[in-house]
This record gives structure tokens, sequence and C-alpha cells, in this order.
């Protein structure tokens, strides 16, 4: 680590913003940050704080960070196809963007096929942004992290809009990853309303966690025993889930069309050329639905 990096390090270290579950998600989501500004963005993070959550996690899943891993490639698939198959430069949204490095990942792959990218959540945005204008100032140059909660639609839209970096007449891809489980749908499905647009010419791409009985008996026990410790520790108020047809209803509520549903035996034989962890439909429980907006 150089001396800049170890600058930057030292900085976030003593501005510990990382939830737990957060943390838990970048440590299993190492693989994908090995090379270009994600890598340098990814050694500056502190993540100790995930460590405990993620040891009992994987005493209920051992391989749990493989669910991770084909979530975050697959949506990557997902926005870089959305990108590529465009013909204006497009937008980026990212709510409850945490610390994922998405819009670097992005930015590194279509940086000239990017207007903007604007990241969303209630905390922890400031030193984002700082953090990307170190280890990427020019990629920064592009991204705005605002602060705003979901739940206050009106404010969301008033803080997207006063960043000057979002054009409602240029393509949007919305995507929504890992804030599902814990809002109401109502809250959900106006959050991606605010980016709607005529002609549904947007996209969204958003990940759901499935009720346990559209699970099969034989793998109820992981989703149910890891969310079982998330929610003991940072979500007490419980996990919002949905069966396909209630997430193509919420998707509709906002104004969505031809709703696609992605299943995680699928997306690792996309990712990774086989079915090892899930040989059936049945045996995942997260699935990744993606609509014109």
């Amino acid at each position: 680590m150089n001396r800049a990096e170890h600058s930057i390090f030292s900085y976030m270290a003593k501005h510990p913003d990382l939830e737990p579950t957060a943390a838990l998600v970048m440590i299993w989501a190492r693989e994908l940050y090995l090379s270009g500004s994600p890598a340098r963005f990814y050694s500056c993070l502190d993540l100790t704080v995930g460590d405990g959550m993620m040891r009992a996690c994987e005493a209920v899943c051992p391989w749990y960070g493989q669910v991770i891993l084909n979530r975050k490639w697959f949506i990557r698939q997902c926005v870089s196809e959305y990108i590529a198959g465009v013909g204006a430069p497009a937008q980026i949204i990212i709510p409850a963007a945490g610390k994922s490095p998405l819009a670097l990942e992005l930015l590194d792959a279509f940086s000239d096929r990017i207007a903007s990218v604007v990241e969303i959540d209630v905390m922890g945005m400031e030193e984002k942004h700082k953090l990307y204008e170190r280890v990427a100032p020019d990629h920064a140059e592009k991204i705005r992290c605002i602060h705003a909660d979901l739940h206050e639609l009106e404010g969301t839209s008033a803080a997207v809009l006063k960043t000057g970096r979002y054009n409602p007449g240029l393509p949007t891809c919305v995507i929504t990853e890992g804030i599902s489980y814990y809002i109401p749908p109502d809250v959900l499905s106006g959050t991606i309303s605010l980016f709607a647009s005529e002609g549904c010419r947007n996209r969204v791409i958003l990940e759901y966690l499935l009720p346990c009985r559209l699970i099969s008996e034989e793998r109820r026990g992981f989703p149910r025993g890891v969310w079982r410790i998330i929610n003991r520790d940072c979500n007490p108020g419980g996990t919002t889930t949905y069966s396909p047809d209630e997430m193509e209803r919420t998707l509709a509520n906002a104004g969505c069309t031809r709703v696609m549903q992605h299943h995680m035996h699928d997306i690792e034989r996309q990712r990774t050329g086989a079915n090892r962890y899930f040989p059936a439909i049945s045996d995942g429980w997260i699935q990744i639905a993606t609509a014109r907006l």
C-alpha cells in the first residue's frame, strides 16, 4: 500500500460508517474487485466490522458468499448490456448505494458511454465521494453521492435534481441492490417510479428475497439461518420478501413493463458454467428482476 492509499485507509478507519451487513457483503464480494479502480477503492475499506457476522453466517452456510458473487456479477452484466445497447450516453442511479464500487466498475469499462452516476444513501456519502476522488479522480467527476432517505420520496427526488447531473431526457438505469429486504413495497415502487420515462426506455434492475414457501425444503435452512442472524443484529423490523408475482405487481406500480425474472440457478450457470450450488430453480432464494421503466 502506497502513502496515498495508506492515508485513505486511515481516514476511512476513523469514519466507521459501514454497517456490519454492508461490510459482510463486501467481504464476500472480494474476488470481484481485484483490478482497476475498484481494487484501489476496496483496499481502502476497513471491513473488520463484518468479520463476526461472516463467521456466524458461514456456520449456517459455508458457501453463502457464492450467492453474493452471483448477484453482483449478474447485476453488472445486466447494466453493461444496457449501457452498450442504448444509443446515447446513459445515466446510472443507485439507491442505497452503500460502499459498493459498482460505479467504478462501470466507469472503468464504459467511461465514454456514461454521462453520470448518482448514488443515494442515508449516510456515508460525503466520505465515499472523497474516497472516489482519491482513488479514481477522473471517474469521480461523473459521480454524485447524495444523502437522502428513500422513505421521503419528494426529498429524494429534490436531492437528485439538485446535483445538476440528472437529465430526465437521457436513458437511465436504476439499480436497486440490497435494499428490497429493508423497505416496504410502496417505498420501493415509489423510489423506482421517480425515474420512469416516456415509452419506458429506461431500465430497472432489482434483486429480492423469496419467501421460504417457494424454496426447496432442503435449502430453506440457509436463508432462514443467515437472515435470522442479520435481523437479530441489524434489522429488528424483519425482512421483506416477494413472490415473483408480488414483485411484478410492485414493479407495475412503479410504471414498469416487460418484467423478466432471473433465477439463481440460471445466474450461477452463466457466471461459472455449471450448477454446483443451485442445481434446481427451487434451490435459490434470491432472484433478480429486470424491467423497462
